[in-house]
C-alpha cells in the first residue's frame, strides 16, 4: 500500500459497513471495525495509509463520543479526518461531535454522489491542512506562518509590531532524558499556551510553530510592557506543565522597525535576541540590539569546533593547587579544562563554558575532564603514591541528566579509584532548581564514598536554605568578598569571618579560593580557615607540572 489509501468505518452493523464499502470501494481500500475500541486498535496499526474515518455513533463496547475522545488525545491523528455517520438531525449531538474534532456529517441515507463528495472533500481538506499546518500542534506551521505574517505587515497601517521568538532551554535533553513523547507533550503543551493567550487577548497577531521547540509569534503593540507581560503569562501556563524537570523559556524580542524587512530576517533577529538569553541563570527574555550580531557569529563558531575538538583531544586538564594553611603546602587540587586550538590559540573558559552549558555539550565536556583525571589517579596509585583529592567541577546541567550518578560511578569503577580520591564540586546555582532532587542524589553519592563541595558559596541568594536542606562536606567561598587592599574590619571581612565560623559550627571544611595577597592569607590564617587556592601560591598547571610540584614538596 503507497500513500493514504485508506478509509476505516466504524460501524456495528455489519450491512452499513458493506454499503459504504461498495460506495467507495472504487477510489479506496476499506478497513471495517464493529466498535471504537476496535478501531482505535485498527488505527494504530494503519495510522501512514489510513486517509479518512467514518465512525456511528451508536455502538456497543466503545460508543462514537468515546471513540472521538480517545482519537483526539493521539496528536499525531490530527490531520486525519472524522465524519460521523448519523441517522437522526439531533443538534446537540452534532456539537458535541464537532466540539471532540469531528470534520463533518453523512446522513445515514446512503446516497453515493454524496458520501463520495463529502469523502473526497474532507480528504482534500487534510491535504490542505498538512501543507498549512503543524502535524504536532496543529497550529500555523513554519512556512504557513512566515506567510501570514507577511500579509499581516503589509497590510498593517502606523502601527508598531514586533516579533517573539520562544524556544524550551536544554529541550534536546529533556527529549533526551525523559524521551520523545514526553517531548512532544511539551511542546504541545507550550503550542496550546500560545494559541489560548494569543486568541484571547490580542486582535492583530499571527503565531506558528518554527520547528522543534521553537515558536514564532508576530503582533502589533503599544509598549513594551505589554510584549514582556504576554510573554510571561505564556511562560506562565507552560510552567504547569510538569513539576517532574526544571523548565524555562527563553524569549527574543524584535521590535520591528521596518515592516518590509523579509520575515526571515525578523526572525533571525528575534532569535539572535533569545540565544542572550542562554546560559543566563537569571535572564530568559531579551530584546534585540545591534551588537547581538558579533556576539553571535563568535558563539557559532565554538558550536561549530567543539566536536571535532572533544575528538581531537584539543581540551587540556590543568590543575590549579590547593594549599593546607596551616601548613601551607599543598593538599590537592580542582581540575579545571583550558581549549587550546591546532593553531595555538586559547578559548578562554568563559566563552565556551556557558555555550557547552546551554547546549548539553558540557555533559561530554565534564565526562571528559573526569576521565583524565581518574587516569591520573590511577597511575599515582599505580606507582604506590597515596594522593591528595583531586576536585572535578559538576554543571548543573549533568544533575538532570538521569545517566549522571551511574556514569560517575562507572567512571571510578572502570579505573578501580577509590571515591575518595574524585571529590565532585557544585555551584550554588545547582541547588535552586529542584532542591528534593539534588538531595537525593546528594545521599546517593555520599554512600557510595564522595565528598561534596559546594563551590562559590554565597554568590546567590539561597546559600544558607541550600545548607539547611542538602547535607554537603565541604564550602568553598570565593574571595570577592575581601577586595584587594580592604580594610581589616570592612563589612566584608566581616562577612568572610561570619561565613568561617557558620562552617565550623557545622563542622565543614572551609576552602577560601581566589587568593592573591598575603594579607589576605594572613587573615584567613587568623580566621582558622582550612584551605586557600589561588594565585598567590599557584596558577592552573599541567598535570606534569602538578607532579613536579608535588614531588618537590615530598622532598623538602
Amino acid at each position: 500500500m503507497r500513500g493514504k489509501n485508506e478509509i476505516l468505518v466504524v460501524d456495528d452493523i455489519k450491512m452499513n459497513r458493506v454499503t459504504f464499502t461498495d460506495i467507495l470501494k472504487d477510489k479506496f481500500d476499506i478497513v471495517e471495525a464493529e466498535n471504537g475500541e476496535i478501531a482505535l486498535q485498527k488505527l494504530a496499526e494503519r495510522k501512514e495509509s489510513i486517509a479518512l474515518i467514518i465512525t456511528d455513533l451508536m455502538m456497543p463496547v466503545m460508543d462514537g463520543f468515546t471513540f472521538l475522545e480517545e482519537f483526539g488525545k493521539v496528536d499525531s491523528y490530527k490531520n486525519i479526518p472524522v465524519i460521523v455517520a448519523t441517522t437522526s438531525d439531533d443538534m446537540a449531538n452534532e456539537c458535541r461531535c464537532l466540539e471532540l474534532g469531528a470534520w463533518d456529517f453523512i446522513p445515514k441515507t446512503f446516497h453515493p454522489e454524496i458520501i463520495r463528495f463529502r469523502v473526497l472533500n474532507a480528504i482534500d481538506k487534510s491535504k490542505v491542512r498538512v501543507l498549512e499546518y503543524d502535524n504536532l500542534t496543529g497550529i500555523y506551521n513554519h512556512l504557513k506562518f512566515f506567510q501570514i505574517t507577511r500579509e499581516m505587515l503589509d497590510a498593517a497601517g502606523s502601527e508598531d509590531y514586533a516579533f517573539v521568538y520562544l524556544d524550551i532551554d536544554r529541550f534536546t535533553m529533556i527529549n533526551s532524558f525523559y524521551g520523545s513523547a514526553e517531548g512532544d507533550r511539551l511542546i504541545c503543551y507550550l503550542a496550546d499556551a500560545v494559541k489560548e493567550v494569543m486568541e484571547s487577548s490580542f486582535e492583530k497577531c499571527t503565531y506558528g510553530r518554527i520547528g522543534g521547540d521553537v515558536f514564532g509569534i508576530c503582533l502589533s503593540y503599544s509598549k513594551k510592557e505589554e510584549l514582556l507581560k504576554m510573554v510571561e503569562t505564556i511562560k506562565n501556563k507552560v510552567k504547569g506543565h510538569s513539576v517532574h524537570y526544571y523548565l524555562e523559556i527563553s524569549a527574543g524580542i524584535y521590535l520591528i522597525s521596518d515592516k518590509d524587512m523579509e520575515v526571515s530576517m525578523i526572525f533571525d533577529r528575534a532569535s539572535m535576541a533569545a540565544e542572550r538569553c542562554k546560559g543566563q541563570y537569571m535572564v530568559h527574555n531579551a530584546f534585540y540590539t545591534n551588537e547581538m550580531d558579533a556576539w553571535l557569529q563568535r558563539e557559532q563558531r565554538i558550536i561549530n569546533e567543539m566536536d571535532t575538538a572533544l575528538i581531537e583531544e584539543q581540551f587540556v586538564v590543568y590543575l590549579q593547587p590547593k594549599y593546607e594553611l596551616e601548613k601551607l603546602t599543598p593538599y590537592g587540587a580542582e581540575a579545571l579544562v583550558r581549549w587550546q586550538r591546532p593553531d595555538g590559540t586559547l578559548v578562554p573558559p568563559g566563552e565556551f563554558i556557558p555555550i557547552f552549558e546551554k547546549n548539553g555539550f558540557i555533559i561530554k565536556s565534564d565526562y571528559y575532564v573526569w576521565e583524565r583525571v581518574c587516569r591520573f589517579i590511577r597511575r599515582e596509585l599505580d606507582d604506590g603514591k597515596s594522593p591528595a583529592p583531586i576536585s572535578v567541577n559538576v554543571s548543573r546541567v549533568n544533575l538532570y541528566n538521569p545517566k549522571f550518578l551511574e556514569s560517575l560511578i562507572n567512571l571510578v569503577e572502570k579505573y578501580k579509584i577509590p571515591p575518595k580520591y574524585l571529590n565532585l564540586e557544585l555551584t550554588e546555582s545547582a541547588f535552586s532548581d529542584n532542591t528534593e532532587m539534588i538531595q537525593e542524589a546528594v545521599d546517593y553519592l555520599h554512600r557510595v564514598g564522595f565528598t561534596i563541595m559546594m563551590d562559590d558559596f554565597g554568590s546567590g541568594y539561597s546559600s544558607l536554605n541550600i545548607l539547611k536542606d542538602i547535607n554537603l562536606d565541604v564550602l568553598k567561598i570565593d574571595m570577592k568578598f575581601l577586595s584587594k587592599g580592604q580594610a581589616a574590619d570592612s563589612r566584608g571581612t566581616k562577612i568572610l569571618e561570619a561565613v568561617v565560623r557558620m562552617a565550623q559550627a557545622l563542622k565543614m571544611p572551609v576552602i577560601a579560593e581566589g587568593v592573591e595577597e598575603r594579607q589576605q592569607v594572613d587573615f584567613l590564617s587568623s580566621l582558622g580557615c582550612n584551605y586557600i587556592q589561588g594565585y598567590y601560591f599557584a596558577e592552573p598547571m599541567t598535570i606534569e607540572q602538578y607532579k613536579k610540584l608535588i614531588s618537590n614538596t615530598a622532598e623538602q
